[in-house]
């Protein structure tokens, strides 16, 4: 009792990292996320790795036709996806609740070397651990001011750095990684760091991280290099003329200001950072602080950099590579300079205190106006946000009873992965790696559907990660089902009736929604 009341003297906000559980199953009954890009993708993918690894050699097959391999699926060779052979809920969860202590831990260490104020400490490194939304992607982000740490203030290092180099790089994205070094030599600049002994740390411990990092992730170079042609060499990225005042807004949250929508989903996502910034970036440059100055102002040329050199040009290497990908370090940057600034005007502590926790609660902003508020109230409110209203099992599985191991496509906007994660077969679905001959064959299928829509259209030949039956006009279905009875399906999911000679209607399934069951005939 006496260590856990010592514990707290000094970890005074640890305790704040679990409030946006807490809200959410308050709510909702349930664990919210504020991504459905996780429900729609990454943890499906994780689910498959999980049955893969129970034993199903063949559990690839279950998406996209069975065109995709199991070696292309990212995370196959990471340790923590093991966690998915239990449950797929419980795994993504634990997983989180892990990485969000991790992130407070290791941002703690670091911040003890710039302030012996507890109080700020703590509370620094539960914002880093609050903004950190990242888990599925492993453990990079959020040990990486444990990495600045030792680079910055550790002359000799051990066997035990050198064993969590090992470990998080096992449990990393390779897209992530290039930054990796790139981060830790702008820290070096920035606090006037570089000596002799920690350019000579930074090299080992990089050499360890990118070793380990091509180990985990070899399956994926294997495709790249063996494998393919891949979908991607026909994406085309969307280019523009720089625009200084987009760049500088994009980086403060500040997008909305260009939108013809206020309220929208990316608004209620960016309420915190809008917040954030709007309060701690201008009082960077008043904290007298010259090492977080500089880091803030190499952080911003590298940002305006990468705006006009690559938002500007259709780089090959885009395809496959985004530098975009740098985004998940700024959640450290951000974090950075609240500690910094709260060392300067400590009477920001109170709404420091409110920031963190709307950070924690921000997931739950959409639902929660979709179930209570006007004008956004939705009759039947079903929480997508949540794994129970996302996936549908009970819906699905009296589907898997007629359809069995037979395939089925669905009619936007149903999910297709939403099938996958319930054991069903199907044509359709996401993934970012599958060969252009498939995204050319089920081209066939929705041909007239996207010659009706220029914006689907651009959207499936342009950038083609979403395989999907889309629909523009629910009332005139376009697609050709005798082809997808060709490629295999035999079944359709939809939202809507459909009126087509070559459909025959099987099971009307009841539900928050209604879901039809289709034969194809």
């Amino acid at each position: 009792m006496m260590n856990l009341n010592k514990f707290f003297n000094y970890h005074f906000f640890f305790l704040f990292l679990f409030v946006g559980y807490f809200v959410s199953y308050l709510l909702f009954g349930s664990f919210t996320l504020f991504y459905i890009d996780r429900l729609d993708n990454e943890i499906v993918y994780n689910h498959i790795l999980g049955n893969f690894y129970r034993g199903e050699y063949n559990a690839a097959d279950i998406f996209l036709n069975g065109e995709t391999k199991i070696y292309w699926l990212r995370r196959l060779f990471q340790p923590f996806s093991l966690l998915y052979i239990f449950n797929t809920e419980f795994a993504y969860w634990f997983f989180d609740i892990f990485t969000k202590i991790v992130s407070y831990l290791s941002f703690y260490i670091l911040a003890k070397k710039f302030t012996k104020n507890y109080l700020i400490v703590s509370l620094s490194a539960c914002l880093f651990a609050s903004m950190n939304t990242f888990s599925v992607w492993g453990l990079l982000i959020s040990t990486f001011p444990y990495f600045v740490y030792i680079i910055l203030f550790k002359t000799n290092l051990n066997f035990k750095h050198y064993l969590i180099t090992f470990l998080v790089a096992l449990n990393s994205e390779i897209v992530h990684s290039p930054y990796f070094f790139i981060f830790l030599v702008i820290f070096l600049i920035s606090f006037n760091s570089i000596t002799k002994q920690k350019i000579k740390n930074l090299f080992f411990i990089s050499l360890v991280f990118y070793f380990f990092v091509l180990i985990s992730n070899s399956n994926i170079l294997y495709a790249f290099i063996f494998d393919g042609p891949f979908h991607r060499e026909e994406m085309e990225r969307m280019v523009e003329d720089f625009n200084f005042y987009k760049a500088i807004s994009s980086l403060f949250y500040l997008n909305f200001v260009w939108r013809e929508e206020f309220f929208t989903y990316s608004l209620a996502s960016d309420i915190p950072f809008i917040f954030y910034t709007v309060i701690f970036f201008p009082l960077v440059f008043f904290s007298k602080n010259k090492e977080i100055i500089k880091l803030v102002l190499i952080c911003l040329s590298l940002w305006i950099l990468y705006h006009s050199l690559l938002i500007s040009y259709d780089l090959y290497i885009t395809r496959y590579w985004n530098p975009g990908y740098y985004f998940i370090f700024s959640i450290f940057i951000y974090s950075c300079i609240f500690l910094f600034v709260l060392k300067t005007y400590k009477k920001l502590i109170p709404l420091s205190i409110c920031l963190v926790l709307l950070f924690q609660i921000n997931s739950n902003f959409v639902p929660l106006a979709k179930k209570y508020v006007k004008p956004f109230k939705v009759e039947n409110f079903r929480n997508y946000y949540s794994f129970k209203d996302y996936y549908l099992k009970e819906s699905y599985s009296k589907i898997k009873s007629i359809v069995g191991d037979e395939k089925v496509i669905s009619l936007w906007n149903v999910d297709p992965m939403v099938a996958v994660m319930n054991g069903i077969y199907t044509l359709d679905g996401e993934h970012n790696l599958y060969p252009l001959s498939y995204k050319k064959k089920f081209y066939k299928i929705i041909k007239k559907e996207l010659d009706s829509s220029s914006e689907f259209r651009d959207y499936f030949l342009k950038w083609g990660h979403r395989v999907y039956a889309f629909v523009s006009d629910p009332e005139n279905v376009k697609i050709d089902f005798l082809e997808a009875k060709k490629q295999g399906a035999n079944f359709v999911i939809s939202k809507y009736l459909v009126k087509n000679k070559n459909l025959e209607i099987v099971s009307e399934i009841e539900g928050v929604e209604i879901l039809y069951l289709y034969k194809i005939i």
